[in-house]
């Protein structure tokens, strides 16, 4: 991925996959379950957080404090607003989505990102699925800290961190193993490694990316099938193939002969994959909506109407909520400029 180049859109297509097998597993959770490797799209996330990460700051002499406001700018505002909105639907409707839990100590913690345990004990924010966003958090404040380091030990400083707090967490007692300080943190460092290893010309061959992503697919579908996940060793069983498929695909997409995908499927895939963050933050309220209309007794017809909601949601609030809120945010320093220079 060579510098200065937009995302590839094998990493969209991957958010996009990534963004509906979470769909498929929460709106599934509304009747029986039994799609536990959904979860897996996460792990997925992980993995490309840490590719993109590197990818737009290597080579660059990048603030801190710049990339910090850029992340927040990036993941708060949908984030707020859409864990808001289900605050105020559980207060009125609580059956609407029983998995919510109102608290004002729990807000405030989930609307500063700081993992903690929810009414239930459990370690979810208000939107249960901003769990994954307190692990970003963190990842982020690390590798902004590693940002003031030296340039050619980025890679080694923000690896060598993450694996440190992860360390941490098994020496610690349990609250901060199950709120953050655990493997996951790993999947990060194993993007930022496939960042480093494509920069560097060596993005495995078409070949081996394709064998890479057929033995990640067999991968999930055997622990599926056995039954074999645990949260211990949820990094091996989920994110050794969220690996292996990222680098896959990072492999189709830049390896020598590569073939261009036709242009009606890669708008789609773009187009989905710039939507992703919003159809994650806003697929539970709108999963929610189709169970309480539509009823969740037909699997058949349930999850597909439940998946296209989701993805209706997330790209309705990609156009009229997300960009617009980003936009405002990302002016407000010239704005706060332009108004100390009319004092």
């Amino acid at each position: 991925m060579p510098r200065g180049t937009p995302v590839l859109l094998s990493i969209q297509a991957l958010r996009a996959l990534a963004a509906v097998v979470v769909v498929a597993y929460h709106a599934l959770q509304w009747d029986r379950g039994g799609f536990d490797v959904g979860r897996a799209g996460v792990d997925v996330f992980f993995v490309i957080s840490g590719v993109v990460m590197w990818h737009v700051t290597t080579g660059r002499d990048v603030a801190p404090g710049a990339f910090l406001w850029r992340r927040f700018t990036r993941v708060a505002p949908l984030y707020w607003l859409a864990t808001l909105g289900v605050l105020a639907l559980a207060l009125v409707w609580p059956a609407f989505l029983p998995e919510v839990r109102p608290g004002w100590r729990h807000l405030a913690l989930s609307l500063a990102f700081i993992p903690h345990l929810d009414p239930r004990g459990l370690p979810f924010p208000t939107l249960p699925p901003g769990w994954s966003l307190d692990y970003e958090a963190l990842f982020y404040g690390i590798f902004a800290a590693v940002l003031a380091g030296p340039r050619a030990w980025r890679g080694r400083l923000v690896v060598g961190a993450l694996i440190a707090v992860t360390a941490f967490g098994f020496l610690l007692p349990d609250p901060y193993y199950y709120l953050g300080a655990n493997p996951m943190l790993l999947q990060f460092a194993a993007g930022v490694c496939l960042g480093i290893a494509v920069e560097n010309g060596l993005a495995p061959p078409r070949w081996l990316g394709w064998v890479m992503i057929l033995a990640a697919l067999a991968w999930w579908t055997a622990v599926q099938a056995g039954g074999l996940f645990t949260e211990l060793w949820r990094p091996l069983l989920w994110g050794v193939p969220a690996v292996l498929t990222v680098a896959g695909a990072l492999g189709l997409e830049l390896s020598p002969g590569a073939v261009r995908a036709p242009a009606w499927a890669a708008r789609p895939a773009l187009v989905l994959g710039d939507a992703s963050y919003a159809i994650y933050i806003l697929h539970l309220p709108a999963t929610a909506l189709v169970a309480h209309t539509l009823g969740y007794g037909r699997p058949w017809l349930f999850l597909p109407v439940a998946i296209a909601a989701s993805i209706a949601a997330g790209l309705a609030g990609r156009a009229w909520v997300e960009k617009p809120l980003l936009a405002w945010f990302r002016a407000a320093p010239a704005r706060r400029r332009e108004a100390i220079r009319a004092i």
